[in-house]
């Protein structure tokens, strides 16, 4: 059984860039579960209570857990929608590292404006931004807007270290 580690907090945080980077350094037997490309391109599902990505993200993390050293789940994850399947994932890996970007609106609006293809505008933002959206489960870690991503992914790989 393996590690479970979810990334978590609003658009334009910076959750995606550090999951790919952790990804990516963790080396093989790792999976990486994009919420936004199970729910947007694999399902084409809109993000409304129960929506079929919240199964399938389930599935997929049950596999990584039983099969690969870690599994990394990235998204908005709102607490609301996706917090008891989350819970129901924790329980079930050897290991579960939780951490939310825990930043202000205006600081996910000028990370946002700071990608090459931003998609989305800061109307887009607002209507999604949930302040401290926390799942309130033991162990869950906060990144405080002080932290970069380096800095993050190289906090993350410690934590699992121990």
């Amino acid at each position: 059984m393996g590690k479970l580690i979810v990334i978590r907090g609003n658009s334009g945080s910076g959750k995606t860039v550090t999951a790919n980077a952790l990804h990516e350094q963790l080396g093989e037997n790792n999976l990486l579960i994009p919420q936004d490309y199970v729910r947007r391109t694999m399902l084409r599902v809109k993000d409304v209570p129960k929506n079929l990505s919240i199964n399938l993200i389930k599935e997929i993390a049950l596999f990584g857990i039983k099969n690969c050293r870690y599994t990394i789940i990235e998204g908005i994850l709102p607490a609301a929608k996706y917090g008891k399947m989350l819970s129901e994932l924790i329980e079930q890996a050897d290991q579960s590292f939780i951490y939310y970007y825990d930043l202000p609106f205006e600081e996910t609006v000028k990370r946002h404006q700071e990608k090459k293809n931003p998609g989305f505008n800061e109307v887009d933002l607002a209507k999604w931004f949930l302040p401290h959206d926390l799942l309130q489960v033991a162990g869950e870690r906060i990144i405080a807007v002080s932290l970069d991503q380096e800095t993050v992914v190289r906090k993350i790989i410690a934590d699992l270290a121990h």
